[in-house]
């Protein structure tokens, strides 16, 4: 049994150059507050770090005059969550201490109090959930519609004991929050409320809540289990879904994967079968979705807003509703387009978009199929790169329509509802953030979907449905236009391709087999792992990883990166976490969401 007042512990220290920990002696003084995971302050090179306590009374080493900690800051992360985290760093080649940090409160915490359940008195608990829940321990996978509700589904879990909700929009963690504790549930919100989620209260935030303290674990959910917002885009690019997986089966307690379109991860991490909401109400649960073909107009001398687009905006407008168009440009604009038959030009190995080379070949932006510049569908060899922009679209459209048209792009971290100038704009025109700024529009239009469709990034598949699934939902709680429900409209010159056919008939799980499929062929997660390593000491970095067994290396790109893949993710994620890091800048991410 662990001493309760140790005399020397062992810290991991916050230092990100060292990756190691160091062993001091406790004063008395503060002995009886000092436990796995305290948070302290401690003497290291002349200077004072902070740190966790990872062990207590560790073997005392021969010979070594013990330094003192100088300050314990106050409670940190249990012995449960620090091996999560040992986890975490081991699967996302990161530092223990990194991860340490999402995982601790983002102020001085002196004690918590007792564990205690405060399940919920009124409200409606989701059947699906329910159902997923009396399965018992185990990863299960529910397909809901986009309008669903997730408080009902956190609901159903915080009746039974401690839960987790994770969820990528604010939004959402809001309503969460203030719904559980207004049905009389203790609700804790992550990082803020880190005493109340150590006490047993259930635990609502985004992604870093899945590494909070749940004394009383009894479910775990994640909602748009989908959502690329639950990887951290830097080192380690750990998943909340992933992490939520290992957390669940640690503890011996369900963890619930929701989403409007299950992703493959999901899906092959589950132990039962897909839970899935009945037929009529997955298809009411989307807005229909309306195509325009615009290979069906002008042969794209419309320019980027079609003749039925226009005139559906300006019937919105003048009906009172609100418009939204979204248009993604950065890094996602070029687009070779047939001139004679205004076909995207697409990689007839992998469906992705091509480009011209510099030899004036067609070259795929993600596999290395190439040909020469003539159109696959009409034999043409006149083509058309369009390179749609925010701002100039924003112009276009305010001459079009005769209305003021704000833009937003993702470098505003407004929040909804969070700016006049958007909240009372009748149009408004931007990149993907614009779905996560305003709350609900009577139309939502996607101007160049096919960018998004044929992006040469290995999750495009899933970030287009993604979009749709949150247009959909914006356009569901939109003002109406008389008697009909919002709308969703999309251009494109590809109308048949599989994700919107998969929306159209409120079916994302028509997609899966051939993803899956594709995911194989060209060795993609989560058929396989991969790992991207760049900055100055990269070269020293893989040349002290060799050729292990079972690992493919290619590089370097133009950029300076290398990519390591490999069919066994342990034998990948051993390699690299054997590798002593060189001095100097590196960067190392695994399965990150975009490998371009």
């Amino acid at each position: 049994m662990e001493s309760t007042s140790p005399s020397t512990v062992s810290v991991l220290v916050d230092v990100p150059a060292i990756e190691r920990v160091f062993d001091y002696r406790v004063p008395p003084a503060h002995a009886s507050r000092v436990t796995i995971g305290t948070m302290v302050r401690v003497p290291l090179a002349g200077r004072r770090v902070d740190g966790w306590v990872v062990a207590l009374d560790p073997p005392a080493p021969v010979g070594v005059e013990l330094a003192e900690l100088t300050q314990v800051s106050g409670v940190g992360p249990d012995a449960d969550v620090i091996d999560l985290c040992r986890w975490v760093a081991w699967r996302w080649a990161g530092r223990v201490a990194t991860v340490l940090r999402s995982a601790s409160p983002d102020r001085r915490v002196s004690a918590v109090g007792a564990v205690r359940h405060r399940p919920p008195q009124r409200g409606e608990a989701d059947a699906l959930a329910i159902r997923a829940l009396d399965r018992g321990a185990g990863v299960h996978v529910i397909q809901v519609a986009p309008d669903a509700d997730p408080l009902a589904v956190a609901h159903a879990a915080a009746e039974r004991g401690q839960v987790i909700v994770i969820a990528p929009a604010v939004s959402t963690v809001d309503r969460i929050g203030r719904g559980l504790r207004a049905a009389g549930a203790g609700a804790a919100r992550w990082p803020r409320d880190f005493a109340a989620a150590a006490a047993g209260d259930a635990v609502i935030g985004g992604r870093p809540a899945v590494l909070a303290p749940a004394p009383a674990l009894a479910a775990i959910i994640v909602w748009d289990e989908h959502d690329e917002r639950l990887q951290h885009e830097g080192a380690p690019t750990w998943h909340a879904r992933e992490v939520a997986v290992e957390r669940a089966r640690r503890a011996g307690v369900p963890c619930l994967l929701v989403s409007p379109a299950p992703s493959l991860e999901a899906r092959r991490s589950a132990t039962s079968p897909l839970i899935a909401a009945e037929r009529p109400a997955l298809r009411s649960g989307w807005v229909n979705l309306e195509i325009i073909d615009r290979r069906d107009e002008d042969r794209g001398r419309s320019g980027l807003f079609s003749p039925a687009l226009v005139t559906a905006i300006r019937d919105t407008v003048a009906d009172g509703g609100r418009v939204l168009c979204l248009l993604n440009r950065t890094g996602r604009a070029r687009l070779l387009v047939c001139r004679s038959c205004d076909a995207v030009v697409e990689c007839d190995q992998c469906g992705s978009t091509m480009l011209l080379g510099d030899d004036a070949e067609l070259v795929c932006a993600r596999c290395p199929a190439r040909r020469p510049q003539i159109c696959a569908s009409c034999g043409g060899t006149a083509l058309a790169n369009l390179r749609p922009g925010v701002s100039r679209a924003r112009e276009q459209l305010e001459a079009l329509v005769r209305v003021p048209v704000v833009a937003v792009t993702g470098g505003e971290r407004t929040r909804v509802g969070g700016d006049p100038a958007v909240d009372d704009a009748p149009v408004v025109i931007g990149t993907e953030a614009v779905l996560h700024r305003v709350a609900s529009a009577g139309l939502v239009a996607l101007l160049d979907v096919d960018q998004e469709l044929l992006a040469p990034r290995y999750r495009a598949t899933d970030e287009a449905l993604a979009l749709l699934v949150q247009g959909s939902r914006v356009a569901s709680g939109g003002p109406s236009v008389g008697a009909v429900r919002g709308r969703l409209m999309v251009q494109t010159r590809i109308p048949d391709h599989p994700v919107l056919q998969a929306v159209l008939h409120a079916d994302p799980g028509r997609l899966v087999d051939d993803e899956w499929n594709r995911r194989v062929m060209l060795g993609d997660p989560p058929a396989a792992t991969l790992a991207v390593v760049g900055g100055e000491a990269a070269p020293a970095f893989v040349e002290r990883l060799g050729r292990p067994s079972g690992v493919e290396v290619m590089g370097p790109d133009d950029s300076g990166r290398w990519l390591f893949r490999s069919d066994d993710q342990r034998v990948l994620l051993d390699a690299l976490s054997a590798v002593e890091r060189p001095p100097g800048r590196l960067r190392l991410w695994v399965d990150p969401a975009r490998t371009g």
